[in-house]
């Protein structure tokens, strides 16, 4: 269920950068000249929170507000997020103890779904060519299935670590990932966070390029998902 989305929200920035784009986001360039310790510690624009919804009907969970996914990767020309503005994930886990039933493995079934019409950088020119890399008329979503998972301790109190098997789907290409998320349980919720390392080859995505009169703007194969997200009960 982890780290969630190779995603995940990947999930996606496969995505072509930026063509369009040619100054850094004026939150971040702030942050880094400053060195005001209160500005760097800002929550950035592509760390908002997703409206929510379930991916299916008939989960005992459902993903919960205060979850955000966010994809982020780097050119030739500078670095780029690209914000889920919208999620969805259920889960199915056996009525009683939720702590007790992850550490038992005994997850049913857990969808998180992330629509790419809702994949938002701050740049319509890089907006346009994820969704061409995409190819999102045909694959309209990013997709985690969970097929197993472990849960154990974490080094802090009241902290556990999950490790999530499951298959990823981006572009139309299923590829079987493994995740590991940072596990909180409380009042019939758990949160898992974490972030993972996806390549856009992966799944048969051409990281894109486009050509300047003087230069190349290259897009790097490499993209990391980070996710925050919750599920407890509808």
């Amino acid at each position: 269920m982890k780290n969630f989305t190779q995603s995940l929200v990947g999930f996606v920035g496969f995505i072509a950068l930026t063509f369009a784009a040619t100054t850094i986001d004026r939150s971040q360039a702030l942050a880094a000249g400053s060195g005001n310790q209160l500005m760097q510690n800002q929550t950035h624009w592509y760390e908002k929170a997703a409206e929510v919804g379930p991916a299916a009907k008939g989960g005992s969970l459902v993903l919960k507000t205060g979850s955000f996914l966010y994809l982020e990767g780097d050119s030739t020309l500078h670095k780029y997020q690209m914000h889920a503005n919208a999620l969805q994930g259920s889960a199915t886990v056996p009525a009683g103890d939720l702590l007790k039933a992850l550490k038992a493995g005994k997850v049913e079934a857990m969808t998180l779904v992330v629509p790419l019409k809702d994949l938002k950088s701050r740049e319509s020119g890089l907006d346009d060519n994820a969704n061409k890399a995409l190819k999102s008329k045909e694959n309209p979503e990013i997709t985690f299935a969970l097929k197993s998972e472990t849960l154990k301790a974490g080094a802090a109190a009241d902290s556990y670590v999950m490790t999530a098997k499951g298959n990823l789907t981006i572009a139309g290409t299923t590829a079987p990932i493994v995740l590991k998320a940072d596990v909180t349980v409380k009042d019939g919720k758990v949160e898992l966070k974490g972030d993972q390392k996806l390549k856009m080859s992966d799944f048969k995505v051409t990281p894109p390029s486009i050509s300047l009169l003087v230069t190349a703007i290259t897009c790097t194969d490499d993209i990391d998902i980070h996710y925050d997200v919750i599920f407890g009960k509808p």
